[in-house]
This record gives C-alpha cells, sequence and structure tokens, in this order.
C-alpha cells in the first residue's frame, strides 16, 4: 500500500546550511532534508516539526539498502542534535528540535 506524501508547498533551504559538517556527509544531509520534507508544518495537522514513520520506510524511501545504515545517520542526527526521535516496536516518531526556526 502506497503512502500519501503532502508535495504542496515548500521546504526552505538556506545557503549557510553548506557550512554545517553533515552537508559534507551525504547520506547525513539526505537523511536530514528527508526530516524536513517529512515533518509536519501545520498544528492542525500534529505537532509542527515531527512526523511517524518506521525504520523500513526511511530505508525504501532514501533507496538505502540496509537497517542499519538508517539506524548510523539517525544516531550521528541525534548526537548532533538535528533530530529527536523514538522508536516502538510499531514505529517510529521523528522529531526535528529547530523546525519552526529553519521554517519560519
Amino acid at each position: 500500500m502506497a503512502r500519501e506524501i503532502d508535495t504542496k508547498g515548500y521546504v526552505k533551504l538556506y545557503r549557510k546550511a553548506m557550512k554545517d559538517p553533515i552537508f559534507k556527509d551525504s547520506k547525513a544531509w539526505h537523511l536530514f532534508t528527508y526530516c524536513l520534507f517529512n515533518a509536519t508544518f501545520d498544528s492542525k495537522r500534529g505537532e509542527v516539526g515531527s512526523f511517524v514513520t518506521t525504520m523500513d520506510q526511511i530505508k525504501d524511501d532514501l533507496g538505502w539498502k540496509t537497517r542499519m545504515t538508517v539506524d548510523k545517520f539517525m544516531k550521528i542526527l541525534k548526537e548532533g542534535s538535528y533530530i529527536n526521535y523514538k522508536t516502538s516496536n510499531k514505529d517510529t516518531t521523528i522529531y526535528v528540535p529547530n523546525y519552526s526556526k529553519y521554517q519560519d
């Protein structure tokens, strides 16, 4: 079953992001922008800056071969305070702490 993706609107990416350390790590940058694209932008749809998914869905969406790759780069982004996440047996909730700062 295909999931519905909201493709309306846009996400701001600032040129100064090129100076950020994760920009030089293509997989970390790929995952971070994926999180920005998927995060809720309207409080009527949930907590702004967050979304619910699965590690397997991320792997498939990004075209990565293993879930271990997803785990590795999720940890890198969490350690750098780019994202927070909580994983249960069923799904993973991802939160971008500075989403409003990035997108306002």
